[in-house]
């Protein structure tokens, strides 16, 4: 890659970066909370319907919000989404409501155990892998497939680029940032791998980031080795550039 396009992407990073980003992006959802809880819960809720056109699916979320009413952790625990079990109407795209209950099942399964409360879901994870942290960001998506393996819409394997997974982990590991929230010191910013989408995949293939076609595992780490060498210790802030621009060039998607 060559400095002038490195500089470019430096560039587009520090312009999408922003407080404005946030709005009109999946994780305006969980920036509507304050407790770590709340937080991971919305957030993951947020990664799960983040298909398709962004201003369909923010309306979706704004709906679970109100059934939220402003508590995700309390709405878990006290089971408010027992209503939706084994009910096949449409809540978006593919997922109906029976969908959506299991997904709050299995994270109500995380947050507690017989009735009682245990830990965030960090905590869960590092229990789970016996560490307080990782490296390998395969190990993370392998652990969250086999907590939600009954849900339609989690990747259950690790041929795919994971894109809505590591855009959650992105989420709750990057740091100092305007958007992200950097709640998880379960693995550095420096071994996260960026989510690629249709746009990140455009806009890697233009810059020669990539020389994958299609979108996987492979491709992520072929991108996010290319952003290393921009930006060493926080490479995933490159989805900020990639991102960014392929919407702004993309406006009607």
């Amino acid at each position: 890659m060559d400095d002038k396009t490195k500089a470019y992407i430096q560039t587009l990073a520090e312009k999408y970066e922003t407080q404005e980003f946030i709005p009109k992006d999946p994780i305006s959802f969980p920036h509507r909370f304050k407790d770590k809880k709340d937080i991971e819960i919305a957030a993951f809720v947020a990664q799960w319907l983040a298909y398709g056109k962004r201003e369909l699916f923010l309306k979706v979320l704004a709906k679970i919000g109100e059934d939220f009413k402003g508590k995700p952790y309390l709405y878990i625990k006290n089971r408010e989404f027992d209503k939706y079990k084994d009910d096949k109407t449409v809540l978006y795209r593919f997922f109906t409501f029976a969908d959506y209950y299991l997904l709050c099942e299995e994270l109500y399964t995380i947050y507690f155990v017989e009735g009682k409360a245990v830990m965030t879901m960090e905590e869960v994870f590092k229990q789970e892998l016996k560490t307080d942290k990782v490296k390998d960001p395969i190990v993370l998506l392998q652990l969250i497939g086999n907590k939600f393996s009954r849900v339609k819409g989690i990747p259950h394997d690790t041929f795919s680029a994971c894109k809505r997974l590591f855009m959650f982990l992105r989420w709750m590991i990057r740091k100092n940032s305007t958007v992200d929230f950097g709640l998880w010191d379960i693995m550095g910013a420096e071994n996260l791998l960026i989510p690629v989408d249709v746009h990140v995949l455009r806009q890697s293939i233009a810059l020669n980031l990539t020389t994958k076609k299609t979108a996987t595992i492979k491709t992520a780490i072929e991108i996010t080795a290319n952003m290393k060498t921009i930006f060493p210790t926080d490479p995933t802030k490159a989805d900020f550039a990639l991102f960014g621009l392929g919407v702004d060039e993309n406006k009607d998607e």
